[in-house]
């Protein structure tokens, strides 16, 4: 599994949402890096049982902070932003509920950490990083 490293490409000119960013990456980071061990430790197991509550969270937190910020500095992004995050949650309650029902599978992980790369690399380098001009106006 490849790993996404940070770099001023992601910069959308917050700082409490490049952190926030950064957080997300570690973890796929991390969950990248477990998924190539198929006998998964205690720890690492529940590392993936955290993981799943914390995407939940984030999502929730980090979306609404952003679309505001988004909002406040009238950036011609927030619409599909918005428009993104609902689409992602939708994946995230989707993948909770999945992981009650069945547990966690490393199918399931693949297809998350696959599904979370690709969001780092087109949401926040497409999308979120347009909110770094809008707040230099």
């Amino acid at each position: 599994m490849s790993l996404v490293l940070w770099d001023e490409r992601f910069a959308t000119g917050s700082d409490t949402l490049d952190q926030q960013h950064r957080v997300l990456i570690n973890n796929v980071n991390h969950l990248g890096g477990m998924l190539v061990n198929t006998n998964p430790t205690k720890a690492e197991f529940e590392f993936l049982i955290h993981l799943v509550d914390f995407l939940k969270t984030y999502a929730q937190t980090h979306f609404q902070l952003e679309e505001q910020c988004m909002e406040s500095y009238r950036c011609p992004a927030h619409a599909r932003n918005k428009q993104a995050h609902e689409k992602f949650m939708i994946f995230i309650n989707d993948f909770h509920e999945r992981c009650q029902m069945v547990g966690i599978r490393q199918e399931n992980l693949k297809n998350l950490h696959a599904t979370l790369s690709l969001w780092i690399e087109e949401h926040i380098l497409q999308i979120d990083v347009q909110l770094k001009m809008c707040m230099k106006s």
